[in-house]
């Protein structure tokens, strides 16, 4: 009998006392918290990577690559996210022959990076399109992704990427423009 008046007394203290259900309140975070600041930016894509073939016939080619992106980048309770399109050009300077890739693509990383860009190779001679998703490690300005090439059309014609189907990519994104959105996570809930 004691435990049953301990424990409606507890339910009744635990219901009338306002200040003591809602003793954390301090810690709560607000619209204005910075953890939940929304930007846009405007970048440049700085990055590095590396095409090899299955059966390693050619070696590795290793491309350099610049180009510009604009992403959104919003804070959360469980770290930043980021969506982003971007357009670039790779460069392969090889012994013999130099080839270009213009590229357009999209991103969304969370750590866990995933994307899908669109490439044509050339070298003014002959040329190559590729649709290459990605998958990686992805956060904030960095990005480290491995995609493949999957080959559409003039695939046999270029002799030098008929075999590289695989990539590994770094990219660095610097800011040149940033600008913070008023709207919160709050209101957009609401």
């Amino acid at each position: 009998m004691q435990k049953i008046i301990t424990n409606i007394a507890f339910l009744v203290l635990l219901c009338t006392d306002y200040s003591f259900v809602y003793g954390q309140d301090s810690l709560s975070l607000t619209r204005y918290d910075p953890l939940f600041r929304t930007f846009k930016k405007t970048e440049i894509l700085i990055g590095i990577s590396a095409q090899q073939d299955g059966r390693n016939d050619e070696g590795s080619l290793w491309y350099a690559e610049i180009g510009m992106a604009r992403s959104i980048h919003i804070g959360s309770r469980h770290g930043p996210a980021s969506f982003g399109m971007y357009v670039a050009e790779e460069f392969y300077f090889g012994s013999n022959t130099t080839v270009y890739g213009t590229k357009i693509g999209a991103y969304t990383h969370w750590l866990f990076d995933v994307g899908l860009a669109m490439i044509y190779y050339t070298d003014f001679k002959k040329g190559n399109f590729k649709i290459r998703p990605e998958l990686g490690f992805g956060m904030g300005a960095l990005r480290l992704v491995a995609g493949y090439n999957i080959p559409t059309i003039d695939n046999k014609a270029f002799e030098l990427l008929k075999k590289n189907n695989g990539q590994i990519s770094l990219q660095f994104l610097i800011p040149v423009n940033k600008k913070e959105e008023k709207e919160t996570m709050e209101s957009i809930f609401r």
